[in-house]
C-alpha cells in the first residue's frame, strides 16, 4: 500500500484511495480499455463512418452488451452460457485477430474472420435480442446498420474475452463467476449515457436488481443499513492504518506490455523527438527509447559489437494480451520503425529476445517468451524487414534476470522483449 497511507491518514482519503484501487479492475475499464484512439479511427476507416460516430457507438455498445451479460448473471443457465461462451473468446485469439485489421484496402472484407466470429459471439449472447440491440446501437450513433453490426460484434468478442481472461487467472467459474458479475453492475449502469435504449432494446422490462428494494420505507432502511456498514468498514480499516501495512498485489488481467527499460542506460525519457536515418527517412520516437539508441549504436564507428554478451536493445512500446503471444496494435509503430532503421542500415542483422519473470512455472514462461519473440520475428518479416537482417528468435523466460524478483519493479523490469545487433 501506499507510504502515505501507512500514517493515520484520515479515514475519507483512506477510503478514496481503496475505492480507486477497486474502480480500475472493473470489468468495463477492462473492456474499454481495448478501444484505444488508433485503433477507433482504424475502425472507423474501415467501415467508411464518421470517427465520432464509431466512438459514440463504441462506447454505446459497451455498457449495452455489459448490461445483458450482467442481467444473465441472475439466472444460473444464462451464466453457464456466458462462461462457455468466455471461454470460446480467449480461445479465439481475439487480440491476434485485432492486430490484423488493417486499412489498405479502404474497408472491411465482408467474411473475414474477425467479422465474422465477432458476429457469431453476438448472436450466441443476444439471442432473439441481437436485431433489435443493432438497431439501437445505429440509431443512437448515426451510423449504419452494417457498422453497428460489426461493432457490436466486436464489442461482444472483447467483452466475452475479458471474462473468459478474468476466469483463467481468478480460477473462477460457477457461483464464483455469477457472484463477480454481479459486482460489476454499477460500474456499467453508471456507463450507460443518456439517449440509449438499454431496456428496450435487450427487451429488459424490470432489472432483477431493482426488486431488492421496493418502497420507500425499505428504500430508507436500505440506505441506513448501507451507511452503518460503510462507518464500520471505514472505522476498521481506519484501525488496521496505525498497527499494519497491507501491501496489495493487483495483477493486471487486460494486457502486459513491455514499457518500462529494463537496465542501466536504458530509461525512457517521455520525450517526443525525431530521428534521421542515413536515407533521410524521419522517424517520430522517444529520447532514449529503442529506435534512438538503436540508430546511435549502429550510426556510431567506434560503437564495437559485444560477441560474448550480446548488443541487447529492449523495446520499450511493445504490448501483448495478458498471457497471450498476440501482440497489441500499439506495437505496430515501433515495429515499422525498426523495419525503418534496418532498411537504413543494410549490414545490421538482429535477432530478438523474449524474457520473463520468475512467477509461475519456468516451462511455460519459456514457451511463451518464445512465442512472443517468434511472433515479433514475423510481423517484422511481414512488415517488410528483409529476412537476411533477422537471424532469429528465442525466448530466455526468467534467464538473464536485470530486476530484483523480489519486488514487483523488478519484475517489471524483467518481464521485456529485445533486440540483439548481431552485425551492424
Amino acid at each position: 500500500m501506499a507510504s502515505f497511507l501507512t500514517n493515520r491518514t484520515t479515514p475519507f482519503i483512506y477510503f478514496l484511495y481503496l475505492k480507486t484501487i477497486i474502480m480500475s479492475s472493473t470489468l468495463i475499464d477492462s473492456v474499454k480499455s481495448v478501444f484505444t484512439e488508433p485503433l477507433l479511427s482504424k475502425i472507423a476507416t474501415l467501415l467508411g463512418e464518421p470517427e465520432a460516430n464509431v466512438h459514440k457507438a463504441v462506447h454505446g455498445a459497451i455498457p449495452m452488451i455489459l448490461t445483458d451479460i450482467v442481467n444473465k448473471a441472475h439466472f444460473p443457465e444464462a451464466t453457464t452460457k456466458i462462461g462457455g461462451l468466455a471461454r470460446q473468446a480467449v480461445a479465439s485469439d481475439f487480440f491476434g485477430q485485432l492486430h490484423e485489421l488493417n486499412t489498405n484496402s479502404g474497408g472491411l472484407v465482408a467474411g473475414s474472420s474477425l467479422l465474422t466470429k465477432g458476429g457469431d459471439f453476438a448472436r450466441n449472447q443476444l439471442t432473439a435480442h441481437t436485431d433489435s440491440v443493432i438497431a439501437e446501437i445505429g440509431r443512437y450513433a448515426g451510423v449504419g446498420i452494417p457498422s453497428a453490426s460489426f461493432i457490436t460484434g466486436l464489442v461482444s468478442f472483447a467483452a466475452l474475452d475479458a471474462i473468459g481472461r478474468h476466469m483463467a487467472n481468478s480460477n473462477v467459474d460457477g457461483n464464483g463467476l455469477i457472484n463477480w458479475l454481479k459486482m460489476q453492475k454499477d460500474s456499467i449502469v453508471h456507463a450507460i449515457p443518456a439517449g440509449l435504449q438499454i431496456k428496450s432494446a435487450l427487451g429488459i422490462h424490470h432489472y432483477p436488481w431493482e426488486t431488492s428494494v421496493t418502497g420507500g420505507k425499505n428504500r430508507s432502511l436500505y440506505i441506513v443499513l448501507t451507511l452503518i456498514v460503510l462507518a464500520l468498514l471505514i472505522f476498521l480499516l481506519y484501525r488496521s492504518c496505525g498497527t499494519a501495512t497491507t501491501t496489495t498485489a493487483v495483477k493486471d488481467t487486460t494486457v502486459t506490455t513491455t514499457t518500462a527499460p529494463a537496465r542501466a542506460g536504458d530509461t525512457t525519457v517521455a520525450s517526443s523527438i525525431q530521428v534521421t536515418l542515413p536515407n533521410g527517412k524521419v522517424l517520430a520516437a522517444y529520447k532514449g527509447g529503442t529506435e534512438d539508441r538503436l540508430v546511435n549504436f549502429l550510426s556510431d564507428p567506434h560503437a564495437k559489437l559485444d560477441k560474448k554478451n550480446g548488443n541487447w536493445f529492449d523495446f520499450t512500446k511493445i504490448g501483448f494480451a495478458s498471457n497471450s503471444a498476440s501482440l497489441l496494435l500499439e506495437s505496430d509503430t515501433q515495429l515499422k520503425n525498426i523495419v525503418a532503421i534496418l532498411g537504413a542500415f543494410p549490414k545490421a542483422k538482429i535477432k530478438i529476445g523474449g524474457y520473463s519473470d520468475n512467477t509461475g512455472d519456468s516451462t511455460d514462461n519459456i514457451r511463451l517468451s518464445q512465442q512472443r519473440a517468434d511472433n515479433i520475428l514475423a510481423k517484422l518479416k511481414d512488415l517488410g524487414a528483409k529476412s537476411g537482417q533477422l537471424v532469429g528468435a528465442e525466448g530466455y523466460g526468467s534467464n538473464h534476470p536485470v530486476g530484483d524478483n523480489g519486488t514487483a519493479a523488478g519484475r517489471t523490469m524483467n518481464r521485456r522483449m529485445s533486440l540483439d545487433v548481431k552485425a551492424k
